[in-house]
């Protein structure tokens, strides 16, 4: 089972992965939804290997986990970057046409150039190749048996039920204590129990498809809160760092950080969208 999910993995690794590099090839200006295709495969892979190395320890994943984890690294700081840029833009509003807002947009954009020149760099690089080869390679020694739907279903319920329980402790975390790190990594969680339920809807049927759904609406709420909160604490560090733009900047920190406390007190909405599926039945 876990062969087959690897090759459909590598598969959209290697699509995304010629997409981006065949518009370089070509002097295109960069894709971003070909980046973000190409971080998504790299994230799906190692959030679900996560997921079953958890539930069967023979799988030794480890070391391959931690290197799809570094490689990946710089895909995630581009999208960082892309979406501090927007938030900048959109924050600005119309000071964004003022010289100081133009300055405080143009060190946005620098910013995100210099991740867009670091994930160019990686694409080129030796570790990135000698990843993918890696995971080819434990591909391949993964026994080569057929297994039918019925066989798969008790591994699958295991995954949703080691996942589902990650996911309530995280969310009984962040109720306590709803810090931006905790709200952050609730999200992740939320997203390895995403990729673990979208893996494993053909097998589970229809209530695997709406929990994937329904944990996705959560996931990309928390998202969005996350980008506020760093948003907030870039803008307030260009302030620190060039005084003609600290009034503007700080101003402009303090309603992304406004904005990033108001999200963080409706995530439990969505929550209860999830938890009122009773996602128990998918493993009875």
């Amino acid at each position: 089972m876990m062969r087959e999910y690897l090759r459909a993995a590598i598969d959209a690794i290697d699509s995304a992965d010629l997409t981006v590099k065949e518009h370089r090839q070509k002097g295109l200006a960069d894709d971003p939804e070909a980046i973000r295709k190409l971080r998504l495969s790299f994230r799906r892979v190692q959030y679900q290997m996560e997921s079953m190395a958890h539930i069967e320890k023979t799988l030794a994943t480890k070391t391959l986990i931690r290197r799809l984890h570094e490689v990946g690294r710089p895909f995630g700081n581009l999208r960082d970057a892309q979406v501090l840029e927007l938030r900048v833009i959109k924050g600005l509003g119309d000071r964004g046409g003022t010289p100081k807002g133009l300055h405080l947009i143009q060190i946005a954009a620098d910013a995100r150039r210099h991740e867009q020149l670091a994930t160019e760099e990686l694409l080129d690089s030796l570790a990135y190749e000698e990843t993918l080869r890696a995971l080819n390679d434990y591909r391949r020694a993964l026994p080569a048996h057929t297994v039918s739907p019925i066989m798969i279903q008790p591994i699958a319920q295991r995954v949703l039920r080691a996942s589902w329980k990650e996911l309530q402790r995280e969310v009984k975390r962040a109720q306590r204590n709803g810090s931006d790190a905790h709200l952050h990594y609730l999200r992740i969680t939320a997203k390895r129990s995403l990729y673990s339920a979208q893996a494993f809807s053909s097998v589970l049927g229809p209530p695997a498809g709406e929990l994937a759904l329904r944990i996705d609406v959560m996931q990309k709420f928390l998202g969005k809160q996350h980008d506020q909160v760093i948003a907030s604490e870039w803008i307030k560090e260009v302030g620190r760092a060039h005084a003609s733009l600290r009034k503007l900047a700080d101003a402009l920190a303090a309603e992304e950080r406004k904005r990033a406390n108001a999200n963080a007190k409706h995530w439990t909405l969505y929550w209860e969208s999830i938890r009122d599926l009773h996602p128990r039945q998918l493993w009875r």
